[in-house]
C-alpha cells in the first residue's frame, strides 16, 4: 500500500520521493502519513542517499487533509491520526540530510505545513499556498503556528493564519518562506542544480550543519553557539574531514563517504 501511496527513486544520491494520489491532489490520507514516516526512516538508514526531494505527482503538490477520509473515520481513526500526524509532519525534518520541497499547483493547509517541514522549499510560479484552518473553526496543526513565525515572524504569520489568505509563491519568496520560484516548466532543473551542489559536500557536514542550525532555532543564542561548538568538535574528527584536508593538499577532488 505504501508504495503506492509513495512512489521513491534513489539515483545518483538523491532521493525523489513523490507523493502518488494525483486524482485526489495528493490529500493526505492516513495511510500516506504513515507512508512519509516509514519512508524517510528507511532513506535516513541508507549511507548512499546524500539528500532528498519531496514532490507531488499530477496537478499539484498536496492539497491538505484527506476530507472525504476524514468523514468516515471511526473514533479510533481518529485517534490514530491524532498519533500519527506529528510523526508525519516531522519526519523531514528527523531525517539527517537536506530535504528539498519541489512545490506545484497548489499546497494549502496540511500541504503547505508539509512543505514547511523541509529545509528548502522551491516552487513553480503558478503554485498558490495558503493556510485555511481559522476559516473551518481550526487551526494549522502540522507544525504551521510554529514554523512560519520563525521563517517570515510573526506578524506576517498571523495575518495569513488569522485570515485564510490564499496567497502567491512569489509572495512568499519575498517573505523568506521559499527558497525559489521558477516557471513551471524550470523546476525540475532548478531542483536539480541545488541538489547537484548538495550531493557534491560532505554528508558528515550537511548533517551535522542542519542539527546545528535546527537545535540552535530551538535556544537562546548563547546556548546554540554552545551547541555549535560541541558539533565542531565532532565534526573535526570525522573521517570526510580527514579526507577534505587530504584532498586539498593532493589537489583532487575529496571522496567522502559520510563518517
Amino acid at each position: 500500500m505504501s508504495a503506492d501511496l509513495l512512489q521513491v527513486d534513489v539515483s545518483g544520491g538523491v532521493a525523489t520521493v513523490s507523493l502518488n494520489r494525483p486524482d485526489a491532489l495528493n490529500a493526505l490520507s492516513n495511510g500516506l502519513l504513515q507512508a512519509l514516516v516509514d519512508t524517510f526512516a528507511a532513506l535516513d538508514d541508507d549511507a548512499g542517499v546524500r539528500c532528498a526531494v519531496l514532490r507531488g505527482n499530477g496537478r499539484a503538490f498536496c492539497v491538505g487533509a484527506d476530507i472525504k477520509e476524514r468523514g468516515t473515520m471511526s473514533l479510533d481513526d481518529v485517534r490514530a491520526r491524532r498519533r500519527l500526524a506529528p510523526l508525519a509532519f516531522g519526519a523531514m525534518r528527523r531525517f539527517s540530510r537536506p530535504v528539498v520541497a519541489q512545490v506545484h499547483g497548489y499546497a494549502i493547509g496540511s500541504g503547505l505545513e508539509l512543505a514547511l517541514g523541509c529545509d528548502f522549499i522551491f516552487a513553480a510560479g503558478d503554485t498558490a499556498m495558503g493556510l485555511p484552518e481559522t476559516a473551518k473553526a481550526s487551526i494549522p496543526a502540522g507544525g504551521g503556528t510554529q514554523i512560519l513565525p520563525r521563517l517570515i515572524g510573526a506578524a506576517r504569520a498571523k495575518e495569513l493564519i488569522f485570515t485564510s489568505r490564499r496567497f502567491t509563491a512569489e509572495a512568499a519568496e519575498r517573505w523568506g518562506m521559499v527558497n525559489r520560484v521558477t516557471p513551471a516548466d524550470a523546476l525540475d532543473a532548478a531542483v536539480r542544480e541545488l541538489t547537484d551542489e548538495l550531493v557534491a559536500v560532505s554528508p558528515t557536514a550537511l548533517a551535522t550543519a542542519k542539527r546545528a542550525i535546527d537545535l540552535g532555532l530551538t535556544t537562546d543564542l548563547e546556548s546554540g553557539l554552545h551547541v555549535e561548538a560541541a558539533l565542531y568538535e565532532r565534526v573535526l574528527t570525522s573521517e570526510d574531514r580527514k579526507e577534505a584536508v587530504a584532498a586539498a593538499a593532493e589537489k583532487r577532488s575529496p571522496r567522502y563517504v559520510g563518517r
